[in-house]
């Protein structure tokens, strides 16, 4: 289903019932696969990028924040905060396509005890129940993404059941994406290529992190994209970059000076398919050791090209764009590349922290490891390509969001994959 997001505006893509048929035909044959008797879906709360861990939109197409409960036969049952129903209804006022019947809905407030009642309602806890939500799910839960209590209730409801993970099965039958999925996110990376563009042409001595941060998240509105923030930082001498410090520590934003760098990650979602694009622009002449670190940086990313196509692994990906940085001695302040819709393949990152002047203070700095690194790319999955390269104290961060095509990667955003002049 598509739909006009104004006159005169282009037709903004969207997901069919025939997409519903297919992701809940995943849902059964997980259940097939592993004689289960149903899934239980977690789905953390809105207010992150609207959320975190959301594979429970997977399955509803709706407003993110449920718990998603899937007997093996029948349709899915869906736990809901309270005012997902009036946004539910409102949706079936307006004539818009919902993927969950009103009377498979139940809103109030998630918690493990209604959970279970609901569990128990459509015959689901006596024997084996596969769950998504406990996992590890990187570069956000290390250790699963249900809250402790909400799980202790429902193990001391069901204590015969036997649980079990589903989230790297999970992996394999969705992360190679659908044609209705891919043109979703072509229109997630065009809002961000704008973003992108945005923040260069507001970059200029004088103005505030402030209000390079508002005319990227006004390009993001404007073109019907969503965001929850951006990453942004700004100087001479760069070591990082994350939510600009005035997000949550109460302190002016930085004033733009010439010779700066301006760095960051842009998000941009639609229908709850992300893409994300690396963001560098130099403010005048900047120092040499960013034109250095520019030149691994795209040699790193172009690697990277090289080597997605189906039937490498994410291991020997994850290799060919390290290749460049340890040539040129170089280092990655965070992952090259990782896995996006879902989450789950992240490059490994953080070594070069420790060779930082006044690292030595802290009392520890481990590297993270590369995960899922034996994993088998696939044409549809999709990557955020991000590579960076870091010299003493600058740095240098490039890229966008790329597709495994049947014959080699498939890019979606040209903007971001150099470094922006101002």
């Amino acid at each position: 289903m598509n739909i006009q997001a104004a006159p005169g505006q282009a037709i903004v893509p969207g997901f069919s019932l025939a997409e519903r048929d297919r992701r809940w035909a995943i849902a059964r044959q997980m259940m097939e696969e592993m004689d289960l008797e149903g899934l239980v879906v977690f789905g953390s709360r809105e207010g992150a990028f609207p959320a975190p861990f959301a594979m429970d939109t997977y399955f509803t197409n709706d407003r993110p924040g449920a718990i998603v409960v899937f007997p093996r036969a029948g349709a899915p049952r869906v736990l809901a905060f309270a005012l997902a129903a009036n946004d539910h209804l409102q949706a079936i006022d307006r004539g818009e396509e919902v993927w969950v019947r009103p009377e498979n809905v139940y809103a109030g407030a998630p918690n493990g005890m209604l959970l279970s009642l609901l569990m128990k309602e459509v015959g689901i806890g006596e024997k084996r129940v596969g769950v998504i939500g406990l996992d590890p799910y990187p570069p956000f839960y290390f250790d699963g993404a249900i809250p402790y209590h909400m799980w202790k209730t429902v193990l001391d409801s069901f204590p015969e059941a036997d649980f079990v993970q589903l989230g790297d099965r999970f992996f394999d039958l969705t992360a190679a994406r659908s044609a209705e999925e891919l043109e979703v996110l072509r229109w997630s990376a065009n809002v961000g290529e704008t973003m992108a563009e945005a923040l260069r042409d507001a970059t200029r001595p004088g103005v505030t992190e402030a209000e390079l941060y508002s005319a990227v998240m006004a390009a993001c509105s404007r073109n019907v994209g969503f965001t929850a923030e951006i990453l942004l930082g700004s100087g001479k001498d760069i070591v990082s970059f994350g939510p600009p410090r005035w997000n949550y520590r109460p302190q002016a934003p930085r004033v733009i000076e010439d010779g700066d760098i301006v760095i960051g990650e842009i998000f941009s979602s639609l229908g709850m398919l992300e893409t994300q694009h690396q963001v560098t622009v130099a403010v005048g002449e900047v120092h040499e050791d960013y034109l250095r670190a520019e030149a691994v940086a795209r040699a790193s990313y172009e690697a990277g090209l090289a080597a997605l196509r189906p039937g490498n692994t994410f291991g020997a990906l994850v290799e060919a764009m390290q290749a460049p940085l340890k040539a040129a001695g170089g280092d990655n302040v965070h992952p090259l590349v990782h896995s996006i819709n879902p989450f789950g393949l992240v490059c490994g990152f953080g070594a070069g922290f420790n060779r930082l002047p006044g690292a030595e203070r802290y009392a520890i700095a481990a590297e993270v490891p590369t995960f899922g690194a034996e994993v088998e790319i696939r044409a549809g999955m999709t990557f955020a390509f991000e590579p960076s390269c870091l010299f003493g104290r600058r740095f240098v961060n490039l890229g966008g969001t790329v597709i495994a095509g049947e014959d080699g990667a498939i890019e979606l955003n040209s903007v971001t994959t150099q470094m922006m002049r101002a």
